[in-house]
């Protein structure tokens, strides 16, 4: 039988494809018609075009399929993004899991976000904690945690489906590449003058996709594991960029209040102006990385045995793939 993964030309999917393959697995790819496709090039894969906002082309997908890995998503700190955002994080899960239950999927792992797991004031969130309606949160972040509301509602009616919740994902075959990797290259190629101090976070993509193969082996059926790594500062991640890359550490540390001061105007001009433009920072990035936020992922290593692995290997790991691509 044949394994279906949306979003395999994004960091995570991309990484997930290929151990997959690895295993001997059969796979098919959920890809857009009109999105790059580097990712899966080469690769021995299946591809069906398709989009989750079209249900008809998910229907088509799932043709013979018996397990599902739903890594796609839209994923934005943009403010001008929030109907996307729910289309294809709300609206696209939903008709993906309907589908997947209608067909007779055997197994299906969702891939939520950190950013659906509420903030625990006292110390480190577990799966316990839910995003809290009266909470500030970004548009990305409330539909990640709305999403997780069909999936259950489908593990109700009869879908056998596990939901994994990763932090910030660190690592190579990043091709678009995210937001940390984003970040990354910025630093490796001089365009980091300054930064605003903050914490996160970082877990290896080896450590997600290792969750996610044994979510699907193992995992409870409408439970959620959560997927983290290291909470470190944005300066120690610097500093470690600093020895694989180096390129010179930002001479000056912008106060965090300042800047979402500076982000309370920024925003909606960009709003307004610029709505294509993809930001560095907004206010909400800058409120999460000074939040305290911070994962226990302890339920995942116990009850299905992730053996997490170390976060600057992931950040050496990522450096000399885009070393490899020659984009540092």
């Amino acid at each position: 039988m044949t394994t279906l993964v949306t979003g395999a030309t994004g960091h995570l999917g991309a990484n997930l494809v290929r151990s997959l393959l690895a295993r001997g697995e059969k796979v098919r790819v959920f890809v857009r018609p009109h999105t790059p496709q580097t990712a899966v090039e080469g690769l021995a894969v299946e591809r069906a075009s398709g989009d989750l906002r079209d249900r008809a082309s998910i229907r088509a997908a799932l043709d013979g399929i018996e397990k599902v890995y739903h890594t796609a998503a839209f994923v934005s700190i943009r403010d001008g993004d929030r109907q996307e955002l729910f289309d294809v994080n709300v609206l696209g899960t939903r008709k993906l899991m309907q589908e997947a239950r209608r067909a007779g999927v055997r197994r299906v792992v969702h891939t939520s976000s950190f950013g659906a797991v509420g903030i625990n004031p006292e110390g480190a969130s577990d799966e316990s904690w839910s995003v809290s309606p009266f909470e500030l949160a970004s548009d990305y972040e409330r539909t990640k945690a709305v999403s997780e509301h069909d999936v259950l509602l489908e593990a109700l009616r009869g879908l056998d489906v596990t939901i994994v919740n990763p932090a910030a994902i660190v690592g190579p075959w990043d091709f678009r590449p995210s937001l940390v990797g984003r970040t990354i290259l910025d630093f490796a190629q001089g365009r980091m003058p300054a930064y605003v101090p903050g914490a996160f976070d970082f877990v290896p993509a080896q450590d997600v996709v290792q969750a996610l193969l044994l979510a699907m082996e193992k995992g409870e059926r409408g439970e959620r594991y959560l997927v983290t790594g290291e909470y470190h500062g944005l300066k120690q991640i610097l500093t470690w960029l600093h020895e694989l890359t180096g390129a010179p550490m930002p001479k000056l540390a912008i106060s965090p209040r300042v800047m979402q001061q500076v982000a309370r105007i920024k925003d909606p001009i960009e709003k307004r102006f610029f709505p294509q433009k993809a930001p560095r920072f907004n206010y909400h990035s800058i409120r999460l990385l000074n939040s305290g936020k911070r994962g226990d992922s302890s339920r995942i290593q116990q009850e299905l045995g992730l053996v997490p692995t170390p976060t600057r290997q992931a950040f050496a790991d990522a450096v000399a793939w885009f070393r490899e691509r020659k984009l540092i």
